[in-house]
């Protein structure tokens, strides 16, 4: 059973930075189409360049994706593995976290 679980912060500010990038290549394709009916030499080979960068920008975007995924469920998956291995000392070392942080509470207060 594969689980990932990501803070909904940092899956918002992903989704936020996909959406932008993806905002700005689909800019791009459209400043491009919109030069489509200007023939000159010049503006044939920006367009040249700009659609093979496109293509480029776009793999790249998703083959950073696909990584960060990869990693994200590599790391679940080993401390997955920690915690069922080893349940005892994860409850021990979170009890004294929270002792920790229950002293440093009530020294504030």
């Amino acid at each position: 059973m594969e689980s990932v679980l990501e803070p909904p912060t940092a899956r918002k500010l992903g989704d936020y930075a996909n959406g932008q990038i993806d905002s700005f290549l689909d800019s791009v394709e459209d400043l491009t189409k919109a030069l489509k009916d200007i023939e000159t030499p010049e503006i044939a080979r920006v367009r040249a360049k700009v659609k093979m960068a496109l293509t480029a920008a776009k793999s790249a975007v998703s083959d950073t994706a696909y990584q960060l995924r990869s990693q994200a469920r590599q790391v679940s998956q080993r401390t997955d593995g920690f915690v069922r291995d080893n349940p005892w000392q994860v409850v021990g070392v979170a009890a004294l976290v929270g002792l920790g942080v229950g002293i440093l509470a009530s020294r504030r207060s």
